[in-house]
């Protein structure tokens, strides 16, 4: 074993584990996805909560009533009135943490992502050798159209780390918390000012790395996304990275709001546009992968300054 691998716990020493769905209008990926999780390798004691959060269609409730029936774990639904992913997030949270026999953690997946075997138990073990209290591994998306121009230019690989501590993690869609921190954020995990933007995760991070909690990379419990054609336009990808330009600047507004943190965020924001104009016309002999590259950093920057203006894109609404 090396330095980076973790000890997988065995079946006497595995602490619990909750894993927590939100779902919304994707009763086919929810499907799969319970069909995977069904296959994991986890020895110690496991169950699933699906928040469904169509109140009026309950698509992925219906789902979830099929599987229970005869799911090798135990398996609930909840129903989230109240639109917005992280409605949803904090339903599933909320009822992980009360439940008459909580778990030792709380695991999180999307339902467009589906799991390694060993997902967990990789996860559970960065976790106990590392002894962070959030944990995070990568996402790698599965394309409809894999050939497609714009799979090739390398845009959509995941954010990926070595194995151990690191300062933070900075997404939910496959991620792991122990259940006595999330109990000390339990009125608002996910800030419902980013319901329909995203982002609230990562602000969620932010509070805790600002707070003294402790994080781990776990880089092989990946967890794998379906991407569908409609995500692999250049038009998407960079409506997706100004989203992720108004976030970062939202979070920073929030948790560090003073004049300093303000001039830094200008800066930053105006950095990546500037970087993006003055390397454009040495994209144009790179071809069409340098000439995204530089257009991805503009409208990252543009997403700040939006940001500062109260322009927000509600990607989820």
């Amino acid at each position: 074993m090396s330095d980076g691998e973790a000890a997988q716990p065995t079946e006497d020493s595995a602490p619990s584990v909750c894993l927590c769905i939100p779902t919304f209008r994707r009763p086919q990926g929810l499907r799969k996805l319970l069909a995977y999780v069904a296959q994991l390798s986890y020895g110690g004691s496991f169950r699933i909560i699906v928040v469904e959060n169509d109140a009026q269609g309950q698509a992925g409730a219906k789902i979830v009533e099929e599987f229970a029936r005869d799911y090798p774990f135990p398996l609930t639904c909840v129903v989230e009135p109240e639109r917005g992913h992280t409605f949803a997030c904090n339903c599933a949270f909320r009822a992980a943490c009360l439940d008459a026999m909580p778990s030792t953690y709380i695991a999180m997946l999307d339902d467009d992502e589906y799991p390694e075997p060993n997902w967990l138990a990789e996860l559970v073990g960065v976790a106990l050798k590392y002894d962070a209290e959030l944990v995070g591994g990568p996402v790698f998306p599965v394309f409809d159209a894999p050939e497609h121009w714009l799979v090739k230019t390398g845009v959509y690989a995941p954010t990926r780390f070595a194995t151990g501590r690191v300062p933070m993690i900075y997404g939910s869609g496959n991620m792991m918390i122990r259940r006595s921190t999330l109990e000390k954020y339990l009125d608002e995990p996910f800030s419902n000012d980013f319901a329909f933007t995203g982002g609230g995760d990562e602000e969620f991070f932010w509070r805790c790395r600002r707070e003294g909690r402790t994080f781990a990379w776990a880089d092989d419990a990946p967890v794998f996304e379906t991407t569908p054609a409609s995500r692999t336009t250049l038009s998407y990808l960079l409506r997706r990275r100004f989203r992720a330009g108004t976030g970062a600047t939202r979070v920073e507004r929030k948790l560090a709001g003073n004049i300093g943190s303000a001039a830094r965020r200008w800066l930053k924001a105006l950095g990546l546009i500037g970087t993006a104009v003055l390397s454009l016309p040495f994209a144009a002999f790179g071809g069409r992968k340098a000439i995204v590259h530089s257009l991805i950093i503009a409208a990252r920057g543009t997403g700040r300054i939006a940001a500062e203006f109260g322009i927000l894109y509600e990607e989820y609404r």
